[in-house]
């Protein structure tokens, strides 16, 4: 084996740049496979650092309108002790907090968790502890690595120290491991969440906890969704009003929730930088192959010294086996660069990012796609190599190989092109799917109106009127900066994916049955924000300065809301209330908006009902003040930056933190911001699937017409034209180019609708795109064969025939 390897070596070494162009394609190639298996081990195949995550499961109301509701507390508290497949059960709900006295004032995104939450899950901290029992009735904090390290430099002294969060002192007890990943991906702090004192604790219809859950450990997905099911069946029998949307519980295992939107795109792109692999391995096959061609005079000469048709075999795929191994370093190193250019440009909530790496496991696969490539690399050129010399072929050394060998050949460059074909098939699908996204019309104006996400300290802004006077002074102080400016406040930005929903009732029309009651989008606006965000108003007006608390009630309702409930008549004027009705005034309905995108650029139009700030009800104090928004819109150039916006809400309160200020543009290119990258992986790996394939087949083509110089030489010397000889060796490559568009348009039309529905799932595939596919596809390649032809036809007959 040493002295295969050794002679092996000697051998590439005098080809070297054949050896370098091999090693350097085959790296492409291994390299986008490790780093896609990267971020596929990462995400989706790694298990999360918790005890036995297998078990954990999210737990969500089974409902009448959609599978992942949240749970009441007194639905919680019977499921608890009901259940007998489920060891535990863990609930929390997301806070946000104002992070001061430790600098410049911060808003955090949080979570409220209950007090066996991180027993439940089974974590533990890197440094201190975690939440437990005692901590319920205590201001203790948890913070996660990443806090830790932004914002006190890793200080081991940490635990024991106060911090204040929405100004009220929180002691931190302990610090998460930097791998550990919350439910909710984006908190950054973890707090008690005491359910005792909590006053919806009797209140079954306000469903707010989200919940993890611990199967028992011989209870699997299905037994314990039937025995909770039984459990939600009782409780609607037993609570026909609050429960009667809730038909059952949804189960779905932890792991695969926290990274559903990203599961699909991951695999797809695993399959397509498969494909591209298939293609090098295709190329350095087939150069193997046709260096063959000029070696028979050494393989005859080396059989005609005793070597054996196995050494000869042996000798070749060692040589496709170290070019291999080469390629598997240049892909190591190439993942190695591409895991770290990832985090800088992935989105801001692709799952456990930080703790991406090129792994053992990740080191194993790309040894393994080596040993692979090696060994099919090596092995065909091997055989057809043994085959030739069983058939006494390799004699003399002056036959350009059989017609075996060169359909061998051909086959290959209608491999690599069918590959490469399918892969620009899904690049031109996905580019024009995320085409079309961008066409769609958000229902606001997404140009440079500036946004700011505020936090109020629950303390101090826990009424109607408190909030008011802060909204009413930051806006006062918006109107005296920039006179020209327009600004509004709402509840949730558009396509912030955060959910807020009512059941909504009709005076005029009898109450309908407890499951049947509509809902809608609940959303508290103030004056003039539909101004500011460009939402156009259809009919009627927008909020205004009058609409007051002592003012009657009034509503702002979507299109989609005023279709569905005022089919045939006018909305405006028209009167609605929450439901119960007998618990809220009736709201007069005074204008309709524009659909506004509120989960999505392609997700569907949602009904949505507008309430104004002055006006909102008591259950939307604490959401309001949790997560408020400003857009404001500035008429004059520079008339108002994003440091004077944050300068102004200083003023106002120097506690509350300004963050997420972004323009509206920005809103949407972030809630695009997945499919983008997604799109451009297809993008990068499809065209280097393209330049893969074509340098293959300009390859091959050029050591092909190289190992016919003999032939090429005598139908010169009498009187072949070199146009009728380029003719004649691009004339041989036609059928298997011919041959390959063909059967990669039919693989990637049979691909397409799984590419277009990763990215959009309202685009329909174009059956026009494989038509301009296939043109483009059979110009560069035509042209990259007609290039090698002329390269090899430069050469004089008379030099040739002397060599």
């Amino acid at each position: 084996m040493l002295k295969e390897i050794r002679a092996a070596v000697r051998l590439l070494w005098r080809n070297r740049g054949l050896s370098v162009f091999a090693i350097a394609i085959l790296g492409l190639g291994i390299g986008a496979a490790t780093a896609v298996f990267a971020l596929v081990y990462g995400v989706l195949l790694d298990r999360l650092p918790l005890r036995d995550p297998d078990r954990l499961v999210w737990m969500y109301n089974l409902r009448t309108e959609r599978d992942r509701a949240p749970l009441s507390m007194p639905d919680l508290l019977d499921y608890q002790r009901d259940a007998r497949t489920i060891d535990g059960l863990a609930p929390f709900i997301n806070w946000t907090a104002n992070l001061t006295g430790a600098g410049e004032a911060e808003r955090l995104e949080g979570t409220r968790v209950a007090a066996d939450f991180f027993a439940v899950l089974g974590a533990q901290a890197v440094v201190g502890r975690t939440l437990d029992a005692g901590d319920e009735h205590e201001r203790s904090v948890v913070l996660t690595d990443r806090l830790w390290n932004r914002r006190f430099a890793r200080d081991p002294g940490i635990v024991g120290r106060s911090i204040i969060l929405n100004g009220v002192a929180y002691t931190v007890v302990g610090v998460l491991p930097r791998n550990f990943v919350f439910p909710f991906g984006q908190a950054e702090v973890a707090v008690p969440l005491s359910l005792d004192d909590d006053p919806r604790r009797e209140d079954r219809g306000a469903n707010f906890l989200r919940v993890v859950a611990r199967l028992g450990r011989d209870a699997s997905l299905e037994q314990a969704r039937s025995d909770l099911n039984q459990i939600a069946v009782r409780l609607r029998r037993e609570y026909p009003v609050d429960d009667a949307r809730k038909i059952g519980v949804s189960l779905y295992p932890l792991h695969a929730e926290i990274v559903r939107d990203y599961r699909q795109i991951l695999w797809t792109l695993f399959v397509l930088v498969s494909i591209l692999v298939g293609i090098g391995t295709g190329n350095l096959a087939n150069l193997l192959l046709i260096r063959g061609l000029k070696r028979q005079a050494e393989i005859s000469l080396r059989l005609a010294l005793g070597a054996t048709r196995a050494r000869v075999a042996a000798l070749l795929m060692t040589e496709g086996a170290l070019l291999a191994i080469g390629g598997g370093i240049v892909g190591l190193m190439l993942a190695s660069a591409a895991i770290p250019a990832w985090r800088l440009m992935a989105p801001s909530d692709f799952p456990r990012l930080p703790v991406m790496s090129v792994r053992t496991p990740v080191i194993a696969f790309a040894c393994l796609i080596s040993v692979v490539v090696g060994m099919i690399a090596g092995a065909i050129p091997a055989w057809g190599a043994s085959r030739e010399i069983a058939a006494g072929h390799m004699v003399t050394g002056r036959i350009a190989g059989s017609r075996r060998q060169g359909a061998l050949r051909r086959t290959f460059v209608m491999l690599q092109l069918a590959g490469s074909t399918a892969l620009i098939l899904c690049v031109a699908a996905a580019g024009r799917a995320l085409d079309t996204l961008e066409r769609y019309d958000p229902g606001f104006a997404a140009d440079d109106t500036l946004t700011v996400q505020l936090s109020l300290p629950p303390t101090r802004y826990n009424t109607r009127d408190s909030i008011a006077r802060f909204h009413d002074d930051v806006q006062q102080r918006i109107a005296t900066r920039a006179p020209a400016s327009v600004a509004g406040a709402i509840s949730l930005l558009p396509l912030s994916g955060l959910l807020s929903t009512a059941d909504v009732e009709f005076p005029d029309r009898p109450v309908p049955p407890p499951d049947q009651v509509p809902q809608a989008h609940f959303r508290i606006a103030g004056p003039n924000y539909f101004l500011a965000a460009g939402i156009r108003i259809f009919a009627g007006r927008e909020f205004d300065a009058s609409d007051l608390e002592r003012r009657g009630p009034v509503a702002i309702v979507s299109q989609t809301f005023a279709r569905r409930h005022w089919p045939s008549a006018n909305a405006v004027g028209q009167h609605l209330a929450l439901a119960p009705a007998a618990s809220y005034p009736d709201m007069q309905v005074v204008g309709v908006a524009s659909d506004v995108k509120q989960f999505g650029i392609d997700g569907d139009a949602t009904a949505d009902v507008y309430v104004p700030l002055h006006q909102m009800p008591a259950f939307q104090i604490g959401p309001v003040a949790a997560r408020m928004y400003w857009v404001v819109r500035v008429n004059q150039p520079d008339a108002l930056s994003a440091g004077d916006l944050r300068r102004i809400v200083y003023e106002v309160d120097p506690e509350i933190a300004a963050s997420n200020v972004q323009t509206l543009s920005r809103v949407l290119a972030g809630a695009m911001a997945p499919t983008r990258a997604h799109v451009l992986l297809i993008d990068v790996f499809g065209y280097v699937a393209l330049c893969l394939a074509l340098l293959g087949m300009y390859g091959a083509t050029a050591y092909a017409a190289g190992a016919r110089r003999r032939d090429l030489a005598i139908r010169a010397a009498i009187g072949a034209r070199r146009r009728d000889l380029r003719w004649l060796m691009v004339r041989d490559e036609f059928r298997p180019i011919g041959i390959g568009l063909v059967a990669g348009v039919v693989a990637g039309a049979a691909a397409v609708p799984a590419v277009t529905r990763s990215v959009s799932t309202t685009v329909s595939p174009d059956r026009w795109t494989a038509v301009y596919v296939l043109v483009a596809m059979l110009l560069v390649s035509t042209g990259a064969s007609y290039l090698a032809s002329v390269r090899a036809g430069r050469a004089e007959p008379v030099d040739l025939l002397k060599d």
